[in-house]
């Protein structure tokens, strides 16, 4: 029997379920609830239930209506201290207001126990006291944030001495940190012993102290060694630091008096290559490692080999495609080129590393050679998510045309065209405002985008960016009958590109899922057609958000 796909419509708005249309109902009503019982607080009416309406709701159902009420219209304090109650496992300040005082904190601390995840991004009227009170009143975090707050030493011995189960710590931006504070964290010199073994993510950045570099490199090293379960450290020196332990430079490292030094340190985690035989270095077990300079690449590989997510900034000094020879089991790579570097000093990376990669993220990228983008491509078939951000390799000419000629666009090479059966989410953009794009590179790039639409069965997630061509021909062509392209698609962004409205109700109407369509800043599409696509969704019945400015 012959297999097929069955074609999708895009999506009609749903009936929500009872339990949805109920919390709905509340979100849209919190406000009403919580002046009422902040009120009824002042009149002494529901001393009989201090923690508020919501103690009866399952633990679900809470977590649900906090999520909901955070993105419907953003919490005020009062509907905030509806929440604190028992079952909340989840609370996170990122990026919204109001942020946690220190009697609100006391009353999370008071609460809220069975809180596994607290973010306090920012909350920087809590004090340390505070901080420390409330950590050491929440035994079950597992992931604590801590940034941008008045964390310092004392903090992080709480949180060593009464987090036994965290696993992510961020304290990025803490100022009143010192540089041998993370010494403290993961080390107790009173009993000699270590601390946060079950650290997993740790987040820190560089003390504000006028610690010397050289100075600070040892106690990151120091932080590598003494953690055994870290999977990903974020930390400008985190690169100097393993080369450190892979140069084993430990005479010239020194930490200070009453903690073990890096040599014993080094001795503790070392491997053993075989029965009975010691290896020379210790193996770190790093799968993540960000911003890495080139030139810390190799040792970073040797010292990191079970690196899976690693990204590289790329100077173009010779031979540095040779240091991802150690790199073997990266699944996620993310390049950034500093001086505008051509496409094609990727391919011998690519050829190599590419079959294996999910993930794909280059920056600051050219191609001299027009045929150097499809050769890339035909190298990571097997790409989950890429994104790409290009240059023009041709100096700045102030005569050309502010909207190219797209009428020549018809050239046929016969290229062989790439299959991307894994791709879920595509971003392409071309960064070069002032310098135009050669003729033949467009018809190129126009071409191999086209059989990248065409050919990624599950692709989800597409952004176009400043694209130097017309896109109305390519959809065309691309969601051209038969044809069964984008059928799962689901948002699109398209910023700065040539498009027409003929070709937003091409994929609006066409057979997929979208449900998310952003236009920024296209000429071609105007305040009426916008409004036009609202009405024409509205009276379809289409669960469709789109966002045009």
């Amino acid at each position: 029997m012959s297999s097929f796909i069955v074609p999708l419509m895009p999506k009609k708005k749903t009936v929500r379920s009872l339990e949805h249309l109920c919390l709905e109902y509340v979100a849209d009503n919190i406000e009403i609830w919580a002046k009422d019982y902040t009120s009824g607080d002042r009149d002494g009416q529901h001393s009989h239930d201090p923690m508020g309406p919501f103690t009866a709701l399952p633990v679900f159902l809470v977590q649900d209506l906090y999520r909901l009420v955070r993105k419907k219209r953003g919490l005020t304090p009062a509907m905030l201290r509806l929440f604190l109650v028992p079952q909340l496992m989840e609370l996170d300040f990122r990026y919204f207001a109001p942020k946690l005082n220190n009697s609100e904190a006391q009353i999370v601390a008071l609460h809220c126990k069975r809180l596994t995840t607290l973010d306090l991004f920012y909350c920087s009227e809590l004090s340390a006291k505070t901080l420390t009170d409330l950590i050491r009143g929440l035994p079950s975090l597992v992931k604590l944030g801590l940034s941008g707050t008045q964390c310092n030493t004392q903090v992080l011995i709480t949180v060593r001495s009464c987090c036994p189960r965290l696993r992510d710590l961020d304290i990025l931006s803490c100022h009143k940190l010192s540089s041998d504070s993370l010494l403290h964290l993961v080390y107790d010199p009173v009993g000699a012993t270590f601390c946060c073994q079950t650290l997993v993510h740790f987040m820190a950045s560089r003390s504000l102290h006028d610690t010397p570099k050289e100075d600070y490199i040892p106690i990151v090293a120091f932080v590598l060694l003494a953690l055994p379960n870290l999977k990903q450290l974020c930390h400008d020196f985190m690169a100097e630091a393993v080369a450190l332990i892979h140069d084993q430079q430990f005479d010239r490292a020194q930490v200070p008096p009453g903690f073990p030094s890096l040599e014993m340190l080094a001795r503790r985690c070392r491997t053993f290559s075989l029965p009975g035989q010691e290896s020379t270095r210790p193996v770190l077990g790093l799968r993540e490692a960000h911003n890495i300079n080139e030139s810390f690449l190799s040792r970073v590989g040797a010292m990191c080999p079970h690196l899976e997510d690693i990204t590289v900034i790329l100077r173009g000094r010779p031979g540095w495609s040779t240091c991802f020879s150690s790199c073997r089991s990266i699944t996620e790579l993310s390049l950034c080129a500093m001086d505008y570097m051509d496409l094609r000093a990727l391919l011998p990376v690519m050829e190599s590393l590419g079959p294996q990669l999910r993930t794909l993220s280059l920056s600051n990228f050219c191609f001299i050679d027009r045929f150097s983008f499809h050769a890339l491509l035909r190298h990571c078939v097997n790409l989950r998510k890429l994104s790409i951000y290009f240059f023009s390799h041709v100096p700045y000419n102030r005569f050309v045309e502010e909207k190219p000629d797209f009428e020549d666009l018809d050239w046929d090479l016969n290229l062989p065209p790439c299959q991307f059966p894994q791709l879920c989410d595509f971003s392409l953009t071309y960064a070069d405002m002032e310098n135009r794009l050669p003729f033949a590179h467009v018809w190129l790039l126009r071409q191999s985008l086209q059989d990248l639409l065409t050919h990624s069965p599950r692709l989800e997630t597409l952004e176009l960016a400043r694209l130097p061509f017309d896109l109305d021909q390519l959809f065309l062509k691309v969601l051209l009958p038969p044809g069964m392209a984008l059928l799962r698609l689901k948002k699109v962004t398209f910023a700065e590109v040539y498009v027409s409205l003929s070709t937003m109700h091409l994929l609006i109407f066409a057979e997929n899922e979208l449900s998310h369509l952003r236009l920024l800043l296209c000429s071609d599409i105007h305040r009426l057609d916008y409004e036009r696509i609202l009405e024409r969704i509205r009276l379809e019945g289409f669960d469709l958000e789109v966002e045009w400015g």
